[in-house]
């Protein structure tokens, strides 16, 4: 595990759990120091996992979606952290317009692949999905600052 450090960062930052980040990605995060740097970088690794996830639904295979799955949503909910610690208030940032528009897209997609997955995935599913729209609303709430 790698220890992430934020200049800008005015909460502490926790460890990177296994899967969430390519230590590519891992490296972009710490030496980005502006939050829109950071939210590209979200991005592009919620991309990846998407990306990952349509490849085992392509291949009928969901013994290890569960584990994809958690390893995404625990990627949103500590790119949300970073975000609602260090956005600027005053400023609508494009990356997360462009950030909220893909996860928006990746749920849509993610409950499409839901229908294909196997009754004992259902809950991982579930989860997953609930949890994904909760911080893409977070995200709507921070660019129109609800």
């Amino acid at each position: 595990m790698t220890v992430v450090t934020l200049e800008q960062a005015r909460t502490p930052i926790e460890r990177w759990p296994a899967g969430w980040l390519t230590p590519a990605e891992i490296s972009q995060v710490e030496k980005a120091v502006k939050t829109d740097a950071r939210i590209k970088v979200y991005e592009s690794a919620s991309k990846r996992h998407r990306d990952s996830l349509h490849a085992s639904a392509k291949k009928g295979d969901f013994t290890d979606v569960p584990a994809r799955l958690k390893a995404w949503l625990g990627l949103l909910e500590f790119s949300l952290k970073d975000i609602q610690a260090n956005a600027n208030p005053k400023k609508k940032s494009k990356a997360l317009i462009k950030y909220e528009i893909q996860l928006r897209k990746a749920i849509l997609d993610v409950q499409a692949i839901k229908i294909q997955a196997t009754v004992e995935h259902q809950e991982a599913f579930d989860s997953f999905l609930a949890g994904a729209e909760a911080v893409r609303k977070k995200f709507v709430d921070i660019l129109f600052q609800r």
